[in-house]
């Protein structure tokens, strides 16, 4: 068996490699920007600046990492202020510092670039879990999306044309001046805005031949050939595409008005349309797209058979909720047969306590979610409702917990070991018995302790449908977040159970 401390590491350690991930790649992109402005080949140079830049930034991967908890705990709002105190007031207090002491400002790595960075990293973070809930919202099916593979090309392209634009733009005579300044001057793209469109039009057209040819890889090489045939048929439609593909594509890039003479857009810069070059040029194409597009397709199907697996779940959720709710009104209903027949003044008192519960079974026994002081207060009523039932008979003792608002949890699941400790120990029992009942929360986790006195005649206190349902629904909805036993000890029936509530 695994120790419990070595795993409780090992999960911590993963789920903070998880959330600095983006931030240390954010942080690395600006170590490589900062060694090359250095114009360094040294490793130790690298080394140093990796280590200044994480020892000034380390407000902020502090402040994404307790945002990021905070988060999980449903406390948004410190959440929030947590992460602008790392991500907007640190940097303040940071750059003005520099503006005071120029050997501090001499020193210091950390920029408004390394800043930029780091903010897009943390919210592309935020965005990337927000996308993983599979909410139904209009927001989330928006930012989905935008969020595609197809979305991202598109938006890729366009940047990449509207760059290249500007770039031109602003050179003069752009085709036999190169290399090219990375540089755009907005002012000269303004007065030669004309230009501008001419050449964002042509660096549209240019990005689409090379679109064109990732599309086919996807909708039809990808999902028709190599899904249904295999991966010879795959390597044979690749072989076709690029032997076909490659000329009438030069052809149409050689029909823009950037080529001159002497220079042309197609990769061998030449004009010839079957030159090795072109062809070499597509196969990278293919090649770099297919692990990147077949990433994305693994990443669908996961999501559509999750999807589907959530939809299972809450159907079979549904039928076992169906199942539990019958057979308590049909325990509660042969109480009331009984009072009735003995004419009873608990009678009405029992019809009111009847409804109050099934009240709560109807409506908010529904939900996904309760809080834990309305299902405390459900487990309340039936109490008083069987302690009309059994009178004197039974000797009850509870222990509730205090702060339950704060905690929420399924609806109907305590209610089960409640009922099978009067079920198998009250009503079957000759002679007087014993109830206890304690619930306790110790650092968010909620520790229910049942224990009734066996009757001294020996029955079959063998779990029924609703001890079966409980554990069905909490394999469903607390998967690893739940411990559940039930078992005879010295003359009574203790059922325990440990589940992670979840806040508010």
């Amino acid at each position: 068996m695994a120790n419990p401390a070595v795993a409780n590491t090992k999960a911590t350690c993963n789920a903070v490699a998880n959330n600095q991930l983006a931030l240390v790649a954010a942080l690395l992109l600006e170590a490589i920007i900062r060694h090359f402005s250095w114009q360094s080949q040294s490793a130790i140079d690298f080394l140093f600046i990796v280590l200044q830049l994480v020892l000034e930034s380390l407000p902020l991967l502090l402040a994404h990492y307790f945002a990021g908890r905070l988060t999980l705990l449903r406390r948004r709002w410190w959440a929030g202020a947590v992460w602008c105190a790392g991500f907007v007031l640190y940097p303040l207090a940071h750059f003005w510092l520099g503006s005071q002491l120029p050997v501090f400002a001499e020193w210091a790595l950390f920029s408004v670039q390394g800043w930029s960075l780091l903010v897009l990293a943390s919210a592309g973070f935020g965005l990337s879990r927000m996308l993983a809930k599979r909410n139904t919202t209009a927001g989330f099916q928006f930012f989905s999306r935008l969020l595609s593979l197809n979305s991202v090309s598109l938006l890729l392209l366009a940047a990449w044309a509207i760059v290249m634009a500007g770039i031109f733009a602003s050179t003069n005579d752009p085709v036999r001046n190169q290399p090219l300044r990375a540089f755009i001057d907005t002012d000269t793209v303004i007065v030669n805005f004309e230009s501008f469109l001419q050449y964002l039009w042509q660096f549209l057209l240019l990005g689409s031949c090379v679109l064109f040819i990732c599309w086919l890889n996807r909708y039809f090489l990808i999902r028709r050939i190599l899904a249904r045939e295999g991966v010879f048929a795959y390597v044979a439609g690749c072989l076709i595409s690029i032997i076909v593909l490659t000329p009438l594509l030069s052809s149409i890039v050689l029909l823009l008005p950037l080529n001159i003479p002497e220079f042309s857009f197609l990769p061998s810069q030449d004009y010839n349309i079957f030159d090795p070059v072109n062809y070499r040029f597509c196969f990278f194409v293919l090649a770099i797209s297919t692990p990147v597009i077949m990433a994305f397709e693994r990443q669908q199907q996961e999501k559509a058979l999750a999807e589907i697996a959530q939809r299972h779940s809450q159907t079979e959720l549904q039928l076992l909720q169906q199942q539990v709710n019958p057979h308590f009104l049909f325990n509660t209903l042969n109480n009331l047969y009984a009072l009735t027949l003995t004419g009873s003044e608990q009678a009405p008192k029992l019809v009111l306590q009847l409804a109050n519960l099934l009240r709560y079974t109807v409506y908010e026994g529904q939900s996904q979610q309760v809080s834990l002081a309305r299902e405390i207060q459900y487990l309340q009523d039936f109490l008083a409702l069987q302690a009309i039932r059994s009178g004197e008979k039974c000797q009850l003792h509870v222990e509730w917990p205090d702060n339950t608002e704060q905690w929420q949890i399924a609806p109907l699941l305590l209610i089960i070991l409640l009922e099978n400790a009067f079920k198998h120990g009250v009503e079957v029992s000759e002679s007087r018995c014993t109830v206890n009942l304690k619930l306790n929360i110790i650092n968010g986790r909620l520790l229910l302790c049942c224990a009734n006195t066996m009757p001294e005649k020996p029955t079959s206190h063998k779990a029924g449908i609703g001890l079966e349902n409980l554990q069905k629904r909490l394999n469903l909805l607390y998967a690893e977040k739940h411990r559940l036993t039930a078992e005879p000890r010295d003359g009574w029936w203790h059922a325990e159970l440990s589940l992670e509530l979840e806040p508010c």
